[in-house]
């Protein structure tokens, strides 16, 4: 009789255990970038922070996710103090205001990408990661995780040293010097860290595929960073929709546009020494 007592009582923990698991809500994320391990330009280093944050949050339900920017515009500038203007040019970082909504059924990836004064967006199907679980674990948000890590190609646009931070610099300005951006695929590690509190398979920008939501991205070492501070059930239902407005085009598509952006920048004397990085996923 008390075996039986016993099997019912754990069956009964589990049961509980799984309807307790959270199905829906809004996870709010800090993004912590290393501005200096993507500037190659030692002058320009001395005129930026080490890191730049941000704040971001994920809106999701069984059927869908929603991963966006969360405007900060009483936030201090950083680059106050730090001689961030030369010549009357202050050089803004302030992060784009990017959207990623993705169908869960479907696996459709729907991203709005600012970018200068147009908008891109950005459709496709979302590429299925291959993720290597294991069994080490931290707490996170008040969250029990798990690690994973997988790996990601991603093309690094290195913009050298013919482009400096002055306008009227005569190297930048010359139209007959031959552009020395350098775009090359590299193999990314990514590490992440998901609990399966939440049952939604979600997590930041386009990393899912977890028995659980991820709470934590690190990719390639700590340059860039994104971990969950807030879990909460409560979120504005009526904001996770699909976005719509910019100009439609696939992953690829979206890739080869950045790329002409980056080298139209470097030939009219844009930002020099920086390496930017896109994910092909």
């Amino acid at each position: 009789m008390k075996k039986i007592i016993i099997v019912f009582g754990l069956v009964l923990m589990s049961a509980t255990s799984l309807l307790a698991q959270m199905k829906e809500g809004k996870i709010v994320y800090e993004r912590k970038i290393n501005m200096w391990r993507m500037i190659t330009d030692p002058e320009m280093r001395t005129r930026v922070p080490e890191f730049r944050t941000a704040n971001l949050e994920l809106l999701f339900n069984d059927h869908a996710s929603l991963f966006r920017s969360v405007p900060d515009d009483e936030a201090p500038d950083p680059f106050a103090n730090n001689g961030g203007d030369r010549g009357g040019q202050r050089f803004n970082f302030r992060m784009p205001e990017t959207t990623t909504y993705i169908d869960l059924a479907t696996q459709m990836q729907y991203e709005s990408r600012p970018m200068f004064e147009k908008t891109f967006l950005v459709v496709d199907s979302l590429k299925p990661l291959k993720w290597k679980i294991s069994e080490e674990t931290k707490t996170i948000a008040k969250h029990l995780c798990k690690k994973a890590t997988t790996s990601v190609t991603a093309q690094t646009v290195r913009m050298g040293g013919a482009m400096r931070l002055g306008r009227n610099n005569a190297a930048a300005n010359d139209s007959t010097k031959k552009p020395d951006a350098l775009i090359t695929p590299k193999e990314t590690e990514v590490i992440v860290w998901y609990t399966e509190d939440i049952a939604a398979s979600v997590g930041p920008d386009v990393y899912t595929g977890l028995p659980g939501a991820i709470l934590e991205v690190d990719m390639d070492n700590g340059a860039n960073v994104t971990t969950a501070t807030e879990v909460t059930q409560k979120y504005p239902k009526k904001e996770l929709t699909q976005p719509t407005k910019g100009d439609k085009m696939n992953r690829a598509q979206f890739q080869d546009a950045m790329k002409k952006l980056m080298e139209d920048m470097q030939r009219g004397g844009g930002m020099g020494g920086m390496r930017i990085r896109m994910n092909n996923n």
